[in-house]
């Protein structure tokens, strides 16, 4: 159950969010879209594992990187994300409209978004793609030396700190070849809009799986299952059972997708498409009944090159990639590693999430060094004093002979 329940705690904090931007809307949707399909295709490769993401987290971190691609590059990391349909400025003020939309939608529930820019020093960006960043993504530009083992410190404290100390590390080294680190750090903390009663969490069967499916004879785990009876959005088919468990003002809510017995969650993932995933979302109905909710705290960590390069997005890792927007040239770059963690703890009080997504660039082309010149004053010279904004000269002198 939690591969699924997981998936769309943060899709469906997206998807509650509807901005009156038309565009911001089908943003959300092609950021959903793109979760699940990282999603399925992580869990493919990690059968019947915890697996934990932020599909908007994720979104949020390349869209910002993608803000400085061009030509194929742009085309295969927009095709991958599912916004060819947008222009660069739309998914910037999409994106900002949404940051407005879910930051502080419920007085109740914390939500925190954050991102950064770490430079290595003396290397320089194209000066749109930072003020972009800064203006759309409202991210800071930091410039570090990377050489330094303090520079790895200063961007994972930052990570620490923007998650609420749930996600200390993020970078472990920065190589030589990287110059740039992009970071998008995302933090939820929500209470249930009615708890659950302590004295009700008891120890219960979980039984573990079994290609997917539970079976009587499947080996079972003592498990901590929290109870509450009351009156929660609910509804079933053929497929599953689904329940909605709210938080606050009940705007941001957990989605729990309970399948059949006899389907199993490999079966219903499978079954789950993109484009019909927003469908999962409708079709509930206010009904009294019993909810038993296991507690559970995860961590996860992916990288997500692989993934990534399966959804299209593999030249953006090549040095045949462009990112002509984001670094001056003669310099060129490319994606060096997309890096994801994530926690989640569920018990009876509600709910703490955090994620961090970092993309690492790596120079494939820097420009050469200057060639270094020496300048010896050890003769006659002249000197001025001046105003440069006015270009008034205020003062004026050949020396002959540098007393003292």
């Amino acid at each position: 159950m939690n591969l699924l329940l997981t998936a769309v705690l943060f899709c469906s904090a997206a998807s509650g969010a509807q901005p009156a931007a038309v565009r911001t809307a089908e943003l959300v949707e092609a950021d959903n879209k793109f979760g699940l399909g990282l999603f399925q295709e992580i869990a493919s490769v990690r059968p019947q594992e915890n697996v934990f993401i932020s599909p908007l987290s994720i979104a949020l971190a390349l869209q910002m990187t993608a803000h400085g691609a061009a030509a194929a590059t742009w085309d295969a990391m927009a095709g991958a994300m599912n916004v060819s349909g947008f222009s660069r400025a739309e998914i910037a003020a999409g994106n900002l409209k949404l940051r407005e939309e879910l930051v502080g939608a419920d007085s109740k529930v914390r939500l925190d978004i954050a991102n950064s820019l770490w430079l290595r020093k003396g290397v320089m960006l194209q000066k749109q793609f930072a003020d972009d960043c800064g203006k759309y993504y409202r991210a800071s530009v930091t410039t570090l030396d990377f050489a330094r083992p303090s520079a790895v410190t200063t961007i994972n404290d930052w990570c620490s700190r923007n998650t609420n100390g749930r996600i200390k590390q993020i970078v472990s080294e920065l190589k030589p070849e990287e110059f740039l680190v992009l970071v998008n750090a995302v933090y939820f903390k929500g209470t249930w809009t009615e708890a659950f009663d302590p004295k009700l969490t008891a120890p219960r069967a979980f039984y573990l799986p079994t290609h997917g499916k539970k079976h009587e004879t499947a080996p079972t785990a003592q498990r901590r299952m929290m109870n509450r009876e009351d009156r929660f959005r609910y509804k079933e088919d053929a497929a599953l059972q689904a329940v909605v468990v709210p938080y606050g003002d009940e705007r941001l809510n957990m989605y729990i997708f309970l399948p059949r017995e006899n389907m199993g969650l490999d079966a219903l993932l499978q079954a789950t498409k993109p484009d019909n995933f927003a469908q999962l979302f409708s079709g509930f109905a206010e009904r009294k009944g019993t909810v038993v909710l296991p507690r559970f705290k995860i961590e996860f960590e992916q990288s997500l090159n692989k993934v990534l390069g399966q959804l299209g997005m593999g030249i953006a890792f090549t040095p045949a990639a462009d990112f002509s927007g984001m670094v001056v040239p003669p310099a060129t770059a490319a994606i060096s590693d997309v890096l994801h963690k994530t926690f989640v703890e569920v018990n009876e009080e509600g709910t703490e999430a955090a994620a961090v997504t970092g993309v690492k660039m790596m120079a494939t082309a820097m420009p050469p060094p200057e060639d270094k010149f020496s300048f010896v004053c050890d003769h006659p010279f002249l000197c001025a004093i001046r105003d440069d904004v006015t270009g008034s000269i205020l003062f004026l002198g050949a020396i002959y002979d540098p007393k003292q």
